[in-house]
């Protein structure tokens, strides 16, 4: 047999001593990014820019995740695992030195996005938004503008602290952000040095709005000092309206993800603009009225779990680790939620039980640090403060539910109708009735008790609205779905003669249907405006106020609910008694309440509402019973502003009877 050829040898010339070995390029893109992840934001701080940032971080974020079919889910799902992360990383900005400082903030994160990258190998890279990514963010607009509406005309200050001064809890949420950005992080961490600013109800209670708030105010105003009174209180209650737009924004968008395709572009137009309305006509309006900005941030990555939960993204790894986010966030933002999420995100990892246990450190690692993370807020209400007490709590809730009967009969009907054939159905059923059972188990507590419902039995009633909103989408499954009507159609019309054409408007039969369909979805959207009691005020979210009945947005939209007396008396208060050292200026007034929550909210715009709290907390609103108790119960120098002669006769009363009160009180009439 003949010899198999020997193959020829070719010698290459040794590689110049001058290249880069194999690994040294990635070594100089790793150090090319890190230096640009701190640079960047060190010269946006510099130069007064550093509110670009947070888009920035936002952007790279959702760019690295390869989840999410549009731009729009991307940039959700990048939303809420940063809101999550936050609330985590907020643990280390509370100890590190720096606190909420923009650039080492920023160049953490940018930095951690960095490493990502060159860990699993993933370049940025975000898909083409589609015409469909438009209707939820052209929903959230809607909704912020439509309430921010008050606000807007107001007239300066006392324009705006009268429509401030209808909830409250405004005052408590303003003074706990402020305390956070003082601290430069949570105020359980630093109690003794956010006594001054924020109230002791505040200092365990969930901060993971009031957290996010401050920071992303620190990267708006590009300095961690804190704004004067006007300032501090217009940024606020833009954050506060923010929270409520993401809420709204996260309910359309999960909406639409439950839907899938029963949508199409116009249906989804269709299917925003109705939730929109109905978001606007219940009582979710009122997290805006009396300030529940923790609430409205608590339910936005609750109804995005729940989207998460009946239709999970396509990989196991970041389903789990976004769960992982949104249970740690709303732990944070409003625990009150926490066993509703926790059941869910349980039930999805027991039905994906033999997805998630093939990675199983992956696993191990988010179910460690959500089991920790997640209830440190409960923990330290425990532990701290009487929360389980609170509970029981408040004012009776008698809440109108013709709108709870009216959305679930729809969303029944749409079940029946087949959705219960589809795995996304089935688990949206699933998630629905976890809600309904925890406002139900809330309910037969009361009755056991031998109450009336009370405050948090509502909070339950949020949560259960919310989740009927995301399956409103079920009122599709009573029509064809689009890509089958189509489907039929194109089958029946075959070998049928064509429609004749123009050349400039096409189809003249397709053209007829869109307008057609057009008009159906605009006559759908405006019928829901008017059941939601948006034109009007009536409709079936209703409510009582007073010797009429209306909803939330209307009262809101009318001035039935502003305070313009108590906020002039405020603003007053401000330009006339500035702050001082071991004393504490209490408004007297003739008006029974209005006094209290005039000092209320002189003491938050002040930066002192934690010290000047035994003025104004526990004691009686009349006078003159509240003035012989602010004496009693604070022992600092006591500065009086009367808003009128009976207020100041209340006063000179008190100190006739007990002139040993005249070394530390004194009084000054408003002007």
């Amino acid at each position: 047999m003949p010899s198999s050829p020997t193959p020829a040898v070719v010698n290459l010339p040794p590689p110049p001593s001058g290249s880069p070995p194999r690994g040294r390029p990635r070594l100089v893109v790793a150090g090319a990014g890190l230096l640009a992840a701190w640079l960047v934001p060190l010269v946006a701080y510099a130069s007064g820019l550093a509110v670009l940032l947070p888009p920035l971080v936002l952007l790279l974020t959702a760019a690295l995740l390869r989840v999410g079919r549009t731009l729009l889910d991307r940039l959700v799902l990048a939303t809420a695992l940063l809101l999550g992360v936050l609330c985590a990383g907020g643990l280390l900005f509370s100890y590190w030195p720096w606190g909420l400082h923009p650039v080492p903030v920023a160049g953490t994160a940018l930095t951690v996005l960095l490493g990502c990258s060159l860990a699993t190998g993933v370049r940025p890279r975000l898909p083409r938004p589609v015409a469909a990514d438009l209707a939820p963010v052209l929903a959230a607009a809607v909704a912020a503008v439509a309430l921010a509406g008050p606000y807007l005309r107001a007239d300066g200050l006392a324009g705006r602290l009268a429509y401030a001064m209808t909830g409250e809890d405004n005052s408590r949420h303003l003074a706990a952000v402020e305390g956070v950005r003082a601290v430069g992080g949570y105020l359980f961490a630093h109690p003794d040095a956010a006594a001054r600013i924020a109230p002791d109800a505040m200092v365990y209670y969930p901060q993971g709005f009031h957290l996010a708030a401050a920071l992303l105010d620190t990267f708006l105003r590009s300095s961690t000092a804190p704004g004067g009174p006007a300032s501090t209180l217009n940024h606020y209650l833009g954050w506060a309206l923010a929270a409520y737009a993401l809420l709204v924004l996260a309910v359309v968008w999960a909406a639409g993800r439950v839907a899938g395709r029963l949508l199409d572009p116009l249906r989804a137009f269709a299917l925003a603009g109705a939730v929109t309305a109905l978001a606007l006509g219940s009582e979710l309006t009122r997290f805006v009225v009396y300030g529940y900005p923790g609430e409205s941030l608590g339910l936005a990555l609750t109804a995005v779990l729940v989207a998460l939960v009946c239709r999970p993204v396509g990989r196991t790894g970041p389903q789990l680790c976004l769960l992982g986010a949104l249970c740690v966030g709303v732990g944070f933002a409003y625990l009150m939620f926490l066993p509703v999420a926790g059941v869910l995100a349980a039930a999805w990892l027991v039905r994906n039980r033999r997805a998630v246990r093939r990675r199983p450190w992956l696993l191990a690692t988010v179910v460690l640090a959500t089991a920790v993370l997640t209830p440190l807020p409960s923990v330290f209400g425990l532990l701290f403060t009487d929360q389980v007490e609170n509970v029981a709590t408040g004012g009776g809730v008698f809440p109108p539910y013709d709108g709870f009967l009216a959305l679930a009969g729809v969303i029944v009907a749409g079940l029946c109708a087949g959705g219960l054939r589809l795995p996304v159905w089935r688990r949206y059923a699933g998630a629905l009735a976890a809600a309904l059972a925890f406002a139900v188990g809330f309910r037969v507590y009361f009755q056991a008790l031998g109450t009336d419902p009370r405050y948090y039995y509502g909070k339950t009633l949020h949560l259960l609205l919310v989740v009927l909103l995301v399956g409103v989408g079920a009122v599709l499954l009573l029509r064809p779905v689009p890509w089958r009507a189509a489907a039929r159609r194109s089958a029946s019309a075959g070998g049928a003669e064509t429609a004749r054409r123009s050349p400039r408007t096409g189809s003249l039969p397709a053209r007829a249907a869109l307008l057609g369909r057009l008009a159906v979805a605009v006559s759908l959207v405006a019928g829901t405006a008017g059941v939601a009691g948006l034109l009007r005020g009536g409709g079936m979210f209703a409510h009582p106020f007073g010797d009429r009945s209306t909803t939330w947005a209307r009262a809101w939209w009318s001035g039935m609910l502003d305070r313009p007396r108590p906020a002039d008396v405020t603003a007053r208060a401000l330009a006339q008694a500035p702050v001082r050292d071991g004393e504490v200026t209490v408004v007297v007034s003739e008006h029974r309440r209005e006094g209290y929550l005039e000092t209320l909210f002189l003491a938050t715009l002040q930066g002192t509402h934690g010290a000047s709290a035994p003025a104004f907390y526990n004691l009686p609103l009349s006078e003159p019973a509240r003035t012989e108790a602010v004496v009693a119960a604070e022992r600092r120098p006591v500065r009086f502003l009367t808003t009128g002669p009976e207020a100041a006769a209340v006063v000179e009363r008190l100190l006739a009877e007990r002139p040993e009160l005249r070394s530390r009180v004194a009084v000054e009439p408003l002007r």
